[in-house]
């Protein structure tokens, strides 16, 4: 009689030898091969995702220096929206969420011919929400980004104001207080 076995009984099926087991074993070892190295490749390549309010992803790929059309479009509408829509509890918020958006020569210039007009005033004597609706944006690519907008403003209670304004958007690094990567340079109101 032979000492080694024939048989091994493995979940009530009879294998023939442990070649069964060997292979097996080989193909456990090759799995975890395998995850070893996704698990490499996961975590030393920068693949960042930028969830920006109201749950939009803007980046799920590895990290750029070029930003997208459909990144500037949607910067250009949160600069729009925090511009001009606003209330009178949230004016100062909104407003100041739209200068982190620009750079620091173009955020003091808005910053002076705003407090030097009649907005802080209309802003106080309107009640309710002032909507904007955003008709249209039209961004074209280059070296900066020119961003074209076409709206109106609704104040409750009032006819709508038709607005029209372009911007220059240069490419910054993307930061925690800015996902985007982007800049406002220039602001232009075009007038009705």
């Amino acid at each position: 009689m032979s000492k080694d076995p024939k048989y091994y009984e493995f979940y009530g099926e009879l294998i023939k030898s442990n070649l069964f087991l060997k292979r097996l074993v080989v193909l456990l070892v090759l799995v975890n091969i395998i995850l070893v190295y996704l698990s490499f490749l996961g975590f030393t390549r920068s693949v960042e995702t930028y969830v920006i309010k109201d749950g939009y992803a803007y980046a799920a790929e590895a990290q750029k220096d070029t930003r997208s059309v459909h990144e500037v479009r949607r910067f250009t509408y949160e600069f729009a929206k925090d511009f001009l829509e606003y209330n009178r509890e949230n004016f100062n918020e909104r407003f100041k969420a739209a200068m982190k958006m620009c750079t620091p020569e173009l955020e003091y210039f808005m910053y002076e011919s705003i407090k030097n007009s009649e907005i802080p005033k209309i802003v106080q004597n309107t009640r309710g929400t002032v909507k904007f609706e955003v008709s249209e944006i039209r961004v074209k690519p280059g070296d900066p980004f020119k961003s074209y907008v076409t709206g109106r403003q609704v104040f409750p209670g009032m006819s709508t104001i038709p607005i029209k304004f372009s911007l220059e958007i240069m490419t910054v690094p993307r930061t925690q207080e800015n996902p985007f990567g982007l800049r406002i340079i220039n602001f232009v109101q075009e007038k009705q």
